[in-house]
């Protein structure tokens, strides 16, 4: 829960702040596709929100979507003909591809300064891929890049509406498939059969050094069924262990680690880590912009509790969970004075919660 907490702030910020330009900041705009670091999960379908067993993640992509998560692993198979998304085995869980990718396309709807990459390890034909990505809306979102040019700037892309970048694993794109890009002549990855942190290191795996992308691989899997592990995920993820990797790997390979791929997302620091790689500050919890105080108490709380602040206002006044839910309706916010109000969190799970209003916002919790 510490590391939660922690991390709450910045990362739902990120998410819900109306003017963030690019990807969530402004400074990112000029840069190109490749110089940017996007926070990116590993079997990202496979969650306990989404009802799998022994999952990766326990946000499902929806959720994912909401914290800041930028890029997305998904294995791909045919299941009795159905098009799917599942890991290792289906008696696990599957899930339709279709599904997954139209949580992407509605975000994406929604939030026109954003995007997002996938990545697919494929055991289907990219035609298989196609359909789906047309049926789920996505394709009209797909960007194509040339092998050897520059890759364009977030701004250009946002402008040309062409914000959703895939690459599969499987190089069986025919000529009018521009957009399906094989993995292995863009990118190189660190080792991603890692089952504990010591099995960590910056040594390359597949893909050659002087591919333009770089993933940097830090989860930690069972040795036997590669599914997740949450306890050592919180590790892992957690500063100042997980910068201080990211940032050795940057050094001794010379490459900008562009895809920062985790387990288990929502805990530790992972956001801070991509926000540091990308240059961008992230907002301290119970702070604005400017360094505006908004002051909550009892916090925790039981039941009741006191907001005060003169940059709130009550008609943008959001209460919004740990999963990205916006459940301002269960807390009857009152507003006493011009800098105060009054919630009732009685009908509030236990949990850390982001009180948001326009460009300000403070961490609450629950207990």
């Amino acid at each position: 829960m510490k590391a939660i907490t922690l991390l709450l702030g910045a990362m739902l910020f990120s998410s819900f702040m109306g003017n963030a330009q690019c990807n969530g900041a402004f400074s990112l705009c000029s840069k190109k596709y490749d110089e940017v670091a996007y926070l990116t999960t590993h079997n990202a379908f496979n969650s306990s929100q989404g009802n799998f067993n022994l999952p990766n993640q326990n946000l499902d992509i929806s959720g994912q979507l909401n914290i800041g998560v930028r890029a997305f692993m998904l294995d791909v198979y045919n299941w009795f003909g159905n098009t799917v998304v599942y890991h290792g085995s289906a008696v696990l869980g599957t899930s339709p591809f279709e599904d997954e990718l139209q949580k992407i396309t509605d975000f994406l709807d929604n939030n026109p300064n954003e995007v997002v990459t996938v990545i697919l390890e494929c055991y289907v034909s990219a035609d298989d891929v196609e359909a789906e990505m047309i049926q789920s809306g996505l394709m009209s979102y797909v960007y194509e890049h040339q092998l050897g040019t520059a890759w364009p700037t977030l701004q250009t892309m946002i402008t040309n509406n062409k914000r959703c970048v895939v690459f599969s694993d499987v190089d069986d794109a025919s000529a009018s498939q521009g957009w399906y890009h094989y993995m292995w002549t863009n990118m190189v990855e660190t080792h991603y059969s890692n089952n504990d942190i010591s099995d960590f290191s910056c040594d390359f795996n597949r893909g050659d050094s002087i591919n333009d992308l770089f993933i940097l691989n830090h989860f930690v899997t069972n040795s036997v069924l590669g599914t997740g592990l949450e306890a050592e995920s919180e590790i892992a993820n957690s500063n100042p262990y997980f910068i201080n990797r990211a940032l050795q790997c940057q050094q001794e390979k010379a490459k900008f680690p562009n895809f920062v791929t985790v387990d288990f997302v929502e805990l530790g620091d992972s956001k801070l880590v991509v926000d540091q790689l990308n240059g961008v500050e992230p907002l301290s919890i119970g702070e604005s912009d400017f360094s505006d105080k908004i002051l909550i108490s009892p916090n925790p709380t039981e039941g009741f509790v006191t907001v005060i602040s003169d940059k709130l206002q009550l008609e943008n006044l959001q209460l919004i969970s740990l999963t990205g839910q916006d459940v301002t309706n269960q807390v009857n916010a009152r507003q006493i004075d011009s800098q105060t109000w009054k919630l009732n969190c009685d009908s509030l799970e236990n949990g850390v919660y982001l009180i948001q209003s326009g460009l300000y916002s403070a961490k609450l919790v629950k207990d």
